[in-house]
């Protein structure tokens, strides 16, 4: 099987992306050949010899456009890729589906967002399968959706060292943006911190956009109304290849996402052995096996006084009680979402196993 896998950015580095030069080395395993088109190339010291790539750019859109044509074009018809799999943004996948279908290939989907828009339901019906890690990371009902799991690299995320007492250390990951809501997070800090506990914040993530420009201004102004200025670090974009020393040295990392879906920002918490608090709709269930211990790693979106309480029970434990439930945690990435365990899975699913 020759895979074509269109994507935003490869680049081992990438803040946002870096895990997808993971996911092409677990590809490159079961293809014949893997090629990347992506909008953005960087760092690819870490790919194997058959996986090639092409650079399409961001500058000017027509031009754009009709770099992207001749990619696909160089693709099918010339060099013989016989499937095609569009990650994470349908409109690639519909810029592909005309030359795909000319040239006979086959063509797939990968999307975990909340958000379901007119390209979505549109490219939904051109693929033969569109894969999602859980049920809440694709919502739009489909008879071609197959829910897969996430895919954690196990080896990067794999940290056993305690982390460092004083002060305690709590984390969150993702873009700055209302949707990670870190105001939540800064105002369960600042009760925490009122009641006499010694905690600091690792704000790990940067803005997209200008208006996330703007919110990030918003909650640096939050920060210093609640006088959490000498406890919050804003890290702003953090390359992936470093994201594991953020986990190592965190007490308990939060996910404080609005989105509802599983974030992989809270499987890596648990790959890396760190108890996490998550709000999102598919924790309770991912948790369940924990008992009680689980039932206390969760709390509703936007709700401060139910975070409150996740972090005063963590924080009232021992460390031991912490490393136990850290190691419960890592147990179930890496039965359910291991990153060869999915690749492999997808590219049964591509062939038709």
């Amino acid at each position: 099987m020759k895979l074509l896998f269109l994507t935003q950015t490869l680049d081992r580095r990438d803040a946002v992306l870096g895990f997808v030069s993971r996911w092409i080395q677990g590809l490159a395993r079961s293809c014949d050949s893997v090629r990347v088109v992506a909008l953005e190339v960087g760092d690819t010291s870490d790919l194997p010899d058959n996986v090639s790539w092409r650079e399409v750019g961001r500058q000017g859109r027509l031009g754009r456009y009709l770099r992207y044509k001749s990619f696909l074009r160089e693709a099918f018809g010339r060099d013989g890729y016989d499937v095609v799999l569009g990650h994470m943004v349908p409109r690639y996948t519909l810029v592909a589906h005309g030359p795909a279908r000319r040239f006979g290939a086959r063509e797939y989907l990968w999307y975990t967002h909340s958000g379901v828009d007119a390209r979505l339901r549109k490219a939904v019906t051109r693929v033969e399968k569109v894969f999602t890690a859980s049920e809440e990371s694709l919502r739009l009902q489909t008879s071609n959706r197959v829910v897969t799991g996430h895919g954690i690299d196990l080896d990067h995320f794999d940290s056993k060292a305690r982390p460092v007492t004083s002060p305690r250390r709590l984390l969150s990951v993702g873009r700055l943006t209302p949707r990670k809501d870190p105001l939540t997070i800064l105002a369960a800090l600042s009760e925490l911190v009122e009641e006499g506990q010694d905690l600091a914040l690792d704000l790990v993530g940067a803005g997209l956009t200008g208006s996330d420009e703007d919110y990030g201004q918003a909650v640096r102004s939050r920060i210093e109304e609640l006088q959490l200025g000498s406890r919050v670090k804003l890290h702003g974009a953090v390359p992936y290849v470093e994201i594991p020393g953020c986990y190592q040295a965190a007490t308990v990392v939060i996910n404080a996402s609005l989105t509802g879906s599983l974030d992989k920002v809270t499987l890596e918490a648990m790959a890396s052995r760190r108890p996490v608090v998550s709000c999102s709709d598919t924790a309770p269930a991912l948790f369940s096996e924990l008992g009680q211990a689980g039932a206390d790693l969760c709390f509703t979106a936007g709700d401060v006084s139910g975070l409150v309480h996740c972090l005063r029970r963590l924080l009232a434990g021992t460390d031991q009680a912490r490393d136990a439930l850290g190691e419960g945690l890592r147990e179930i990435v890496v039965r359910d979402h291991d990153v060869d365990a999915l690749m492999s899975r997808l590219v049964d699913e591509m062939r038709g196993a």
